[in-house]
């Protein structure tokens, strides 16, 4: 899988959280109801269904992950939902899996908040919290 697969995967999956999230229906109806309307290679399809599928199944954990380093005061419910999606796929992947190297997955993160996110702070204050993820993986 070329790196730019990796990220349309990655996108597709933070997509299909972002459904999750304000949807509330199972995942599995949110993947069947979205790959009606998305077309990609099979190989993308299955990667950005397993890393939102992963995401949904590990979603307590990350959101205690995440939630280490929100300022104090501050929920994870708080978060606006485009940045809270990206958050966590991006950290499920970055504590679970090894598709591509961490920075990888943080600058893609970035660059879809640049794209997705509800603000323009979305793509600082996203790195900056996968960062310190990155960081706490990498010390335990």
């Amino acid at each position: 899988m070329t790196n730019r697969d990796k990220k349309r995967a990655r996108e597709h999956a933070f997509l299909m959280m972002y459904q999750y999230d304000i949807g509330g229906l199972p995942p599995e109806e949110i993947a069947l109801n979205y790959w009606e309307d998305n077309k990609e290679s099979e190989e993308i399809r299955q990667m950005a269904t397993y890393l939102f599928k992963k995401t949904v199944e590990n979603l307590k954990n990350v959101d205690m992950e995440i939630s280490k380093y929100l300022k104090k005061g501050w929920l994870i419910s708080r978060l606006m939902p485009m940045d809270k999606s990206i958050l966590r796929v991006a950290t499920y992947e970055i504590l679970k899996e090894k598709f591509s190297p961490v920075e990888a997955v943080i600058n893609d993160a970035v660059d879809l908040a640049k794209v997705y996110g509800e603000d323009e702070k979305s793509p600082k204050f996203i790195n900056a919290i996968l960062d310190k993820v990155a960081k706490s993986k990498e010390t335990s």
